[in-house]
């Protein structure tokens, strides 16, 4: 059964649905370090090395078989459209588990972040 994780960027006005390459089985904070943080650093104009230990700041899933857990209960229609354009799995179901939540000190942090690069530069 395939199952890997799922990052949800938005990046200004775009969604961006992130997975590793291949669909490997992955850590999110694993994923997170090597692929997703760098998108994120990329497009704020940030240091990536802080991120790094932010992979709760951005909304995330996890693909277990047909069903994708987020942390949210009711995920946003604009969302499921794109992961399963996305990812061509439009039977993909969506269920809710809190572990996939964001950490609100991660998110803190992170808007921290974007705030110094924006005074900056």
């Amino acid at each position: 059964m395939d199952t890997f994780p799922v990052y949800f960027l938005q990046l200004g006005d775009d969604l961006h649905v992130i997975v590793p390459e291949d669909r490997q089985d992955l850590g999110h904070t694993e994923f997170w370090e090597q692929t997703a943080s760098h998108l994120v650093a990329q497009h704020y104009g940030i240091p990536q090395e802080p991120l790094a230990n932010l992979p709760y700041c951005q909304r995330r899933g996890r693909v277990v078989g047909n069903t994708l857990y987020v942390g949210t209960r009711r995920p946003d229609p604009k969302l499921v459209k794109a992961v399963r354009e996305a990812m061509g799995n439009d039977p993909l179901t969506f269920a809710h588990d809190a572990h996939e939540r964001r950490l609100r000190e991660d998110v803190r942090q992170f808007r921290r972040l974007v705030r110094r690069a924006s005074r900056s530069g």
